[in-house]
């Protein structure tokens, strides 16, 4: 078993009916906890109900909270979804919400370092306020991980062209989607006359690994140091209800694998079928994946 930091946001969609949890660093921790592994999320909850709810599910997950702090006079995280003309979704994410202001300070710092992790996970979204953004480069900068992973996971008005170098610069293994590939290209970080593999093994050096995804067609990861390429072809087809986690899944069933001695073969084999799971349910994390580990006793 592994033993994982996971710094970012916990943000609930908000509908005119029902609010959901989610957010990436969220879901991809719970999909690692429900999958046996040591799970600590680091992330901020406010002083309110959402916040207190927060708390009690990662907890049914299995997520550690020993890292999940309460930030005074900040709301938890939400998103506003409204439904438009002809049903289309539209989503204001509220900004200065607790998630974005986690302090690392030197007690923190120490405990993080303390705690020896094997890997830390984060993201673009959550370097979108000052304190956040300060809190992982010092993580970065002062402890040590074995692998650092980072799905870039960029948000219209989330990113900057500092959050999104500090991602690629720093992190062991990187997960980009075909549609973020484009945005690292014009944003000058890569050649773009490169093949996406090859632009990223040339400017930054310290990754060892892309997994690349690409919706239905599939996804690829492509292992540097091997020089070798792993295609997952086609998904099986199954009916979509929602793509909602999808990816979060995806990303924490690869590093699983990968953590528990797995290939890069049969990582992106259950991380495609665990994928598949997700987007035949309506939840980010669908009830079977917790009742499988209440099963093997690993959660209660």
């Amino acid at each position: 078993m592994k033993k994982l930091l996971i710094f970012g946001e916990t943000i609930w969609d908000v509908y005119p009916d029902r609010a959901v949890i989610g957010g990436a660093p969220f879901n991809f921790a719970a999909n690692l906890a429900l999958q046996g592994d040591e799970v600590h999320l680091m992330t901020g909850v406010g002083d309110d109900d959402l916040g207190e709810e927060a708390a009690r599910i990662m907890r049914e997950y299995g997520v550690r909270d020993d890292f999940v702090f309460r930030v005074p006079g900040k709301a938890t995280g939400k998103c506003i979804v409204t439904l438009g003309e002809g049903g289309v979704p539209h989503y204001q994410v509220l900004t200065n919400t607790a998630y974005d202001n986690v302090a690392a300070d030197d007690a923190v710092i120490d405990a993080v370092r303390d705690a020896s992790f094997d890997v830390f996970y984060f993201n673009t979204l959550a370097q979108r306020e000052p304190v956040s953004r300060a809190s992982v480069r010092r993580i970065l900068d002062e402890v040590s991980f074995g692998e650092i992973f980072c799905d870039i996971n960029i948000r219209e008005g989330c990113w900057d062209k500092d959050s999104l170098a500090l991602c690629l610069s720093r992190s062991t293994i990187v997960k980009i989607s075909e549609e973020e590939a484009h945005v690292i290209a014009g944003a000058g970080l890569i050649d773009g006359s490169l093949p996406l593999d090859r632009a990223l093994e040339k400017a930054f050096p310290n990754l060892r690994m892309l997994v690349y995804t690409m919706g239905k067609h599939g996804s690829a990861a492509y292992d540097f140091g091997r020089r070798a390429a792993v295609f997952s072809g086609e998904p099986e087809q199954v009916k979509v209800v929602s793509t909602v986690g999808a990816g979060d899944c995806f990303g924490a069933s690869f590093l699983h694998t990968l953590l528990a001695g797995g290939s890069v073969s049969d990582a992106i084999r259950f991380a495609t079928e665990r994928a598949n799971v997700v987007v035949a349910h309506t939840e980010a994390i669908p009830p079977v994946f917790a009742d499988e580990a209440r099963e093997k006793g690993w959660i209660h």
